[in-house]
């Protein structure tokens, strides 16, 4: 039986200002195209910064709701906002709008099971602020707005006694909430040193850390496995880039030691229900804008389908067969149209897609807390001007 196609659900799309890699998909069937932000009703999310400030991440709130995390471009004297998006009469609105210090990139956002928004975020030294008791960065703090709160309260990451306090990282919410597993970078004697982590968010303290078992390694994603545990896309330089998966059980201690991928970045990974890891790969074969999906399931490794262009975030659907893919379709004219796809990884095709602007690039994008609908986020580009807007499809 064909699955459930993208246009049979509600489909919910945030655009927003990036500056995200571009990349396209193939096998798409023509009709399955759906329409373009120009034909949608549409909401804009920052009207009064003029373009300044972009989507760093977006995550689903358990009341339905979706929470988008902005951050000022890096020459905008912007401060970051933490917007809560809700349905509005078939529509959408924008509800509380809360005002934080200016986050630099990487900063990650995830909602706990209580509502409460935790940005992972990282500080630069211009945005030091009195009320962080003398907090000057580059460092990483916990961003936190708790339900109903006015105010973003501030903790600082207290790292561990050999390596000091990290200066950046990204990670994935625990299933409590109590939790992230955190890829944790810092910067020590001019080298970057990159650690698997645990981190408190209620105390912000780094509980535990573990290698990577990768040398030379840089973490650029990490996802929760199902029985426990977390995924890591890792990159190991030397003469030649190489992407490989590894994946820790929930004390950090290795399942297995790293899988290779293939040469090239790594840009983003998923874990479907029953363990099999997907990931995106660029490869020097591939191209700058090319890219393949690869799943990785013990220590097998299979190509799952060859793209003509980047994908840069992934998100599987609760049935494990369908993939949601974001990326940008490039024209010949060398513009892109930020794109949602959806792909069918059993047959290994892509059973759908739908285009979220004329012109621009595409940045992360969610499922919501019920799994039917997707918030996605994108820059849109039009008459030379971006803008941050608000697609509902459905």
């Amino acid at each position: 039986m064909r699955p459930s196609r993208l246009v049979a659900v509600t489909v919910l799309f945030v655009a927003g200002c990036s500056t995200s890699v571009t990349g396209t998909a193939t096998q798409a069937p023509p009709a399955a195209v759906s329409p373009t932000a120009d034909a949608l009703e549409s909401l804009a999310l920052d009207p009064d910064d003029e373009g300044r400030l972009r989507v760093s991440d977006v995550a689903a709130a358990p009341d339905g709701g979706i929470v988008v995390l902005l951050i000022p471009e890096a020459d905008s004297d912007s401060r970051s906002r933490f917007l809560q998006l809700v349905p509005d009469d078939g529509g959408l609105a924008v509800g509380a709008v809360t005002e934080a210090v200016a986050f630099a990139n990487p900063s990650e956002l995830v909602v706990t099971p209580d509502g409460t928004a935790v940005a992972l975020a990282t500080v630069p030294l211009e945005s030091g602020d009195p009320s962080l008791d003398g907090f000057d960065g580059p460092d990483l703090a916990l961003a936190v707005l708790a339900p109903g709160a006015g105010d973003v309260e501030l903790r600082r990451v207290e790292g561990d006694g050999e390596l000091g306090r990290p200066d950046s990282g990204n990670g994935v919410l625990s299933p409590d909430g109590a939790t992230l597993y955190t890829t944790l970078r810092w910067t020590v004697d001019g080298e970057t040193v990159t650690r698997l982590a645990t981190v408190d968010i209620a105390t912000a303290q780094v509980t535990a850390t573990a290698p990577l078992g990768v040398e030379s390694a840089t973490a650029y994603d990490v996802a929760l496995r199902p029985d426990g545990g977390v995924a890591v896309l890792v990159s190991a330089g030397g003469d030649v880039d190489r992407t490989l998966v590894a994946e820790f059980d929930a004390d950090l201690q290795p399942v297995r030691p790293p899988v290779e991928l293939a040469e090239g970045s790594g840009y983003a990974l998923t874990v479907r229900p029953d363990g099999t890891v997907v990931a995106s790969v660029s490869t020097p074969a591939d191209g700058e804008d090319r890219s393949r999906l690869v799943t990785v399931r013990g220590e097998v490794v299979q190509p799952a389908l060859q793209l003509p262009g980047v994908a840069v975030d992934l998100a599987v659907a609760a049935d494990g067969r369908l993939l949601h893919v974001g990326f940008a379709r490039a024209a010949a004219d060398g513009t892109a149209s930020p794109t949602l796809a959806t792909v069918d990884l059993v047959a290994e095709e892509v059973v759908e897609t739908v285009t979220l602007c004329a012109g621009g690039f595409t940045s992360p994008f969610t499922l919501a807390a019920d799994g039917r609908s997707i918030a996605a986020t994108a820059g849109c580009y039009e008459d030379g001007v971006w803008q941050d807007r608000a697609f509902l499809i459905g």
